[in-house]
């Protein structure tokens, strides 16, 4: 799965200000993918601006929404991606250590992921990452309940504030990102952010949506952010049998009635329709149901 280990906008980020990149994070619009579509250069510049000087990064890569399994296909087709973006973030917000919070299902993934680091040699030698599985706590997947569950103690949600911006993993300021959010940074570095932006519909970006359920080819399809049900469906294989509901972001947001099939999936329109995009974890039923 690993084609171009020559980690280019790593590399390029090494030769420009941080501010310059924060800006173009910004211009990007990247919200983050993990499903609360907050605005990714808010959390990297207050951790950048952090009076501690030890700061964190976190990948979160837990996945475990039902009918969500895009993160899983990131790791195993392009595990590069990931860990340059992973070190870009830690580059600028000046991190050391990256701790990757991987679902414990996900052993051949865990094993690409060590064998790309070791592969990656000088490239990612600033930064010491380190392997966390997680042990089946759907909870964990929640940001500081992932912390809680890293530092050893009871995977349960820390009241928020402080967020994990200001006091994070061991109590230092810490960014934390879900795959999807991460494989989109060097892209953005490479190609400016007005570029990745230009590639929404409405909003910002593509998006890697999950699909199940009643459609012909059921998978993980990335399509600008912000297409129909309807839209999504045809590069799918069409709908199997006369369709019902749909679920468009995996178990946590719900099902829609088919009158929605038209509505924006992006974040911002779906909060409107009173549910949410999640990790897009679209699942699709039919009458038989």
């Amino acid at each position: 799965g690993v084609h171009d280990m020559s980690f280019r906008a790593l590399a390029l980020v090494r030769t420009m200000s941080s501010d310059h990149v924060l800006n173009e994070i910004q211009n990007a619009g990247l919200q983050g993918r993990g499903g609360a579509g907050f605005p990714a250069h808010v959390k990297w510049r207050a951790v950048a601006a952090a009076q501690d000087p030890v700061r964190y990064v976190v990948c979160n890569a837990d996945e475990g929404e039902p009918g969500t399994f895009k993160d899983r296909e990131v790791m195993a087709r392009q595990p590069d991606k990931l860990l340059e973006g992973l070190a870009i973030a830690a580059h600028i917000v000046g991190a050391r250590e990256i701790y990757i919070y991987i679902r414990g299902e996900f052993q051949a993934e865990r094993r690409l992921l060590e064998r790309t680091i070791a592969a990656a040699g000088a490239h990612l030698s600033d930064f010491e990452f380190h392997l966390h599985e997680g042990h089946g706590a759907y909870i964990c997947g929640e940001e500081t309940a992932l912390l809680e569950s890293l530092e050893g103690k009871r995977g349960m949600p820390r009241l928020k504030p402080p967020f994990p911006t200001e006091s994070g993993f061991r109590g230092k300021p810490t960014l934390i990102h879900n795959v999807e959010t991460l494989a989109c940074v060097p892209a953005i570095v490479l190609r400016g952010g007005a570029w990745f932006k230009q590639l929404g519909r409405g909003e910002p970006g593509t998006k890697l949506y999950c699909i199940s359920g009643h459609v012909g080819r059921p998978g993980v399809y990335e399509m600008p952010l912000g297409v129909t049900l309807d839209e999504l469906v045809i590069v799918a294989g069409g709908y199997v049998g006369t369709p019902k509901a749909f679920s468009p972001g995996g178990a946590s947001s719900g099902f829609l009635p088919m009158s929605e099939r038209s509505r924006p999936l992006s974040y911002k329109a779906l909060s409107d329709a009173g549910t949410m995009l999640g990790s897009a974890g679209v699942v699709v039923l039919n009458d038989t149901v």
